[in-house]
């Protein structure tokens, strides 16, 4: 019993050198993409069920009526929106009073700004993006430079801790990778931009 005691003891320091040698740095790598010529699309509900009290009693017809006045000052024809833009609109939001669903899609960051900027009675904006148009090599080219900022990021990291960076042992990726990418249109971010990122571990020496 007091040898086996003895081994191991002895083999104590070795085994915790061997795990803080495999410490393991997980990073975010991430690389931006800016499209010059995004697509811009947007989506609106018109309803009764959101007016105010200077359009109480108005029905669905007459809130479209202003609707499509508000378009015209914006240079907007109503010819250049559709409704009900997939095969379920206003129904599967729940409310009980008639609505519609409006879908506006341009390329002029000035028609889009001015769409956004219409109030009318009625009105409640859904949602507002822009669609990338991002090609294989553009996303072979993300990831090459994603990879340089999470290894850049890890070696600082190892440095820290009195080490040096290994190989990756570990990547998590869930990129949407295709043609017309949809990201929200922010008011502080540039028109267009992507931030394309997901994780990676490396092991340190």
């Amino acid at each position: 019993m007091k040898k086996l005691l003895i081994i191991f003891i002895a083999l104590q320091p070795l085994l915790g050198t061997g795990q803080e040698k495999n410490t393991i740095i997980t990073v975010s790598a991430k690389a931006i993409y800016v499209d010059p010529a995004p697509t811009f699309k947007a989506t609106v509900s018109l309803s009764p069920a959101f007016s105010s009290y200077a359009s109480d009693g108005m029905d669905l017809e007459a809130l479209k009526s202003h609707f499509k006045k508000a378009l015209e000052s914006k240079g907007i024809a109503w010819e250049d929106i559709k409704e009900t833009p997939f095969e379920f609109g206003f129904e599967t939001m729940g409310y009980d009073k008639e609505g519609a669903v409006y879908e506006y899609t341009t390329t002029s960051i000035e028609k889009m700004r001015g769409f956004l900027e219409i109030k009318s009675l009625g009105l409640q904006r859904l949602n507002a993006i822009a669609l990338l148009g991002i090609n294989q090599r553009e996303y072979q080219t993300l990831y090459t430079n994603a990879l340089k900022d999470a290894h850049s990021r890890a070696t600082a990291i190892a440095a820290a801790m009195g080490k040096n960076i290994g190989k990756i042992v570990k990547v998590e990726d869930n990129n949407y990778i295709g043609k017309n990418l949809e990201v929200s249109i922010y008011y502080d971010r540039p028109v267009g931009e992507h931030i394309f990122s997901f994780n990676v571990a490396y092991e340190t020496q």
